[in-house]
């Protein structure tokens, strides 16, 4: 009797929880219409934002339809020209899970159908180290101008990469787990490592996978 007591209080226990995610996810995107509307410069429809830890500057953002930010996301767009401003732009059906980090000072675009996964980083600004003489800390000095990221339609993003100013991943693209992506990544393929490189492909004859030694 014991065990079907114990049985029932977790079945009880677990549609608690579910609905309380239910209401969290009501309560959030509720909060994406009404609030992050006049936060951002576009939200489409069905989105849904958690508590982030920091947006800066999103005014110069864009988001799609039915898009997803997890909790601790960091996004930060930076203005050194307010003539020229930064833009981000994000389509729709996208998710971006916890704690990613993304940094904006001139151009990211992530297309539609696009996943990142927890702790990313995705930045397009540079931090200038060649001056030696130059008083200004590295870490305050930015260069921005001509910088892009753009990540393809239908891409994936592994757990913890990186992808650094002025890479263009293509459609269908998978990166994986800590990868670091310092060049661009070709349509319908799969990279790893740091730097990352391709590691297979997809072959449209074959319809198959194939390792590649690139």
């Amino acid at each position: 009797m014991s065990v079907i007591n114990t049985t029932f209080a977790k079945l009880g226990e677990l549609r608690w929880i579910d609905r309380w995610n239910k209401l969290q996810l009501a309560y959030y995107r509720l909060k994406a219409k009404l609030w992050y509307a006049h936060v951002f410069e576009q939200i489409g429809e069905g989105c849904t934002i958690y508590k982030p830890m920091l947006f800066s500057n999103v005014h110069h953002a864009s988001l799609g339809d039915r898009v997803l930010i997890r909790p601790g996301a960091r996004i930060e767009l930076i203005v050194t020209n307010p003539a020229f401003p930064p833009r981000l732009t994000i389509g729709n059906n996208v998710n971006i899970e916890q704690n990613v980090h993304i940094v904006c000072g001139s151009s990211i675009s992530i297309e539609d159908d696009v996943t990142i996964t927890g702790g990313c980083g995705i930045v397009d600004v540079e931090h200038p180290y060649e001056d030696v003489d130059d008083p200004v800390r590295i870490g305050m000095r930015i260069r921005t101008v001509g910088n892009r990221v753009v990540i393809g339609r239908g891409s994936f993003i592994g757990f913890n990469a990186m992808i650094l100013p002025n890479v263009t991943i293509g459609r269908h693209a998978v990166v994986g787990s800590h990868a670091v992506v310092t060049r661009d990544v070709p349509d319908y393929c799969v990279v790893a490592g740091n730097p990352a490189r391709v590691v297979k492909r997809y072959n449209r004859q074959t319809q198959t996978w194939e390792r590649s030694e690139s």
